[in-house]
């Protein structure tokens, strides 16, 4: 494994250091947290467009639909504009600027990236939160788990038109797959493994499906096979033993039967492999799967692997209060799949945290305990428990980093957990404001934070806003980022703290939308040090 050094900024804290894989803090924490919870309490939300597998899209819902197999339709059509002889294409969401295309015919390409836009950041693109949404789905409909990796990076235009369509023959099948860098074994296992959920729309093909339209299935959905909402082998089985009802493979136009084209390019040797082992159907499956969303163009580099952080921060952050002090406040995630994890009662589990004050000294009194909440939160991968933390910090003192020590129950060892040696980072130099902090009549937006004054002269200090737009061309919306100086207006209930405040449109150009997820960082520079309050959420408290 190599390691490399990086600095990372995330809310509130400044932190630089070498690590392997997926520590806290990263870009990619909104990811994480929507990739471990999907259930309850800070759940992601990704999941529960999926859930049950049966579920009809949220937003365009129509009996018969199926959003698992209309988001792992959407990724495909996305991948297949790779070119591995220019390593041009891939998983970039270039397919929002291709939804009118006739190979990707239906509403279902546009009602899935509606969706996904929620969940578009200035950390998470529209590329990795349709990975993300794959993954979850897969998983949800029981099928393999598929490891997730970061760093999509958006297209800004549409990609070649090259995704295969049913009734092309199976050499331009075989063509086309091969430019994406998938063979014919592989190909099989593609398309075996993307239609052992889902089916096909009459409205759309109707020359594939017919006869299918009825008041209870007004788009004339017809299923692959008789588990649609279960990702198994039973494509495979039904193919093999001749009870196959997949209309690609035996429907009434043998022109679009591409399926059967596809499955028989072997001599069925694959589909009989995996229609005698279910495991072996699942382990391809999720091989295949994962090469799919991780081929991106030559020039974006993806992440290492991105799993449930044992223990993680959760939207915790500091603010100067009333009396002086300062208040951490705010959660700690704790993720395991061992049994005691299964079994644990969140009520009954000790955490605490114990935290070195800015000048790296530890004290018998810098520690609080955290409280679980009430409501309970659920992951696909392991059990998952979240704990309330407010503690009042001596403002002289403050706080430079953290552990957390923690069991399963009152009665067992406790583990402690460093963040891999280094404790939490945290910092207590630029920190926003909440509880002052509104939007106006007038569509602005006032941000308010506290600056330490005992550590020189600030040179700098702003607020770096980031919003969507609607994305020209496409059903997806692009990033934008504005910077606002923060000006100095005053001393503050502290006198270690001066405060600051900065007014800008919160729709900067008019043409923002509500899709996506809006955050802002304050920054502050002090002797050519940089602190940063990074990913706060966007502000709705009216002024």
């Amino acid at each position: 494994m190599h390691f490399r050094k990086i600095c990372l900024l995330i809310a509130p804290l400044l932190s630089c250091t070498s690590i392997r894989a997926y520590v806290w803090p990263s870009p990619y924490d909104f990811l994480e947290d929507a990739y471990t919870v999907s259930s309850g309490f800070a759940d992601g939300g990704i999941v529960d467009g999926v859930n049950p597998c049966s579920f009809e899209p949220i937003g365009g819902r129509l009996a018969g639909r199926q959003a698992a197999a209309e988001w792992l339709r959407l990724a495909y059509h996305d991948s297949a504009t790779y070119n591995i002889e220019t390593g041009l294409g891939g998983l970039d969401a270039s397919i929002g600027f291709e939804t009118n295309r006739p190979q990707n015919i239906g509403r279902s390409m546009n009602d899935s990236l509606v969706f996904f836009a929620a969940f578009q950041s200035k950390t998470s693109s529209m590329a990795d939160v349709m990975a993300l949404g794959v993954i979850l789905a897969i998983k949800n409909c029981g099928g393999p788990s598929i490891p997730f990796r970061a760093g999509r990076i958006d297209a800004e235009s549409g990609g070649p038109e090259t995704v295969p369509e049913p009734q092309q023959d199976l050499e331009s099948h075989t063509s086309a797959f091969a430019l994406q860098g998938f063979n014919v074994t592989e190909m099989i296992g593609l398309v075996a493994c993307g239609h052992t959920i889902g089916g096909v729309h009459q409205v759309d093909f109707p020359l594939s499906v017919e006869g299918a339209i009825t008041s209870s299935n007004p788009d004339g959905v017809v299923h692959f096979d008789s588990t649609f909402d279960s990702f198994d082998n039973r494509i495979a089985t039904q193919w093999i033993d001749g009870t196959s009802v997949d209309p690609l493979a035996v429907g009434f136009n043998e022109t679009t039967n591409s399926d059967a084209r596809i499955f028989a390019a072997d001599g069925n040797r694959t589909m009989q492999a995996f229609a005698q082992d279910p495991d072996f159907f699942s382990a391809q499956c999720g091989s295949l799967l994962e090469r799919m969303l991780n081929t991106v163009p030559k020039t974006v580099q993806l992440s290492e692997v991105i799993e449930p952080l044992p223990v993680k921060p959760f939207e915790l952050f500091a603010s100067l209060a009333s009396n002086g002090s300062l208040v951490l406040s705010g959660y700690v995630r704790i993720f395991g799949t061992s049994a005691a994890a299964a079994a644990a009662s969140p009520a009954n589990m000790p955490v605490t945290l114990n935290w070195k004050d800015r000048n790296g000294r530890t004290n018998a009194s810098y520690s609080t305990s955290a409280v679980a909440v009430s409501q309970t939160s659920g992951s696909l991968w392991g059990s998952v428990h979240f704990f309330q933390v407010s503690a009042a910090i001596d403002a002289s003192l403050g706080i430079s980093s953290f552990v957390v020590d923690w069991a399963y129950d009152n009665s067992g060892t406790l583990t402690h957990s460093d963040n891999g040696g280094a404790g939490f980072p945290f910092q207590d130099v630029a920190l926003h404001q909440p509880d002052k902090s509104c939007r106006g009549d007038d569509l602005t937006t006032t941000i308010y934070a506290v600056i330490r004054n005992d550590m020189g002269p600030v040179t700098d200090a702003y607020v770096e806003y980031t919003s969507n737009v609607n994305h020209v061309g496409s059903i997806s919306v692009k990033q934008v980022t504005i910077r606002a100086p923060l000006a100095h207006v005053g001393n503050s209930t502290s006198l270690l703290y001066d405060t600051y405040n900065a007014t800008f449109p919160t729709y900067p150009d008019g043409t923002q939308t509500d899709e996506g997820r809006i955050t802002f960082d304050v920054v502050a520079v002090i002797g050519g040090e940089t602190y940063v309050s990074l990913s706060n959420p966007e502000v709705f408290a009216l002024c």
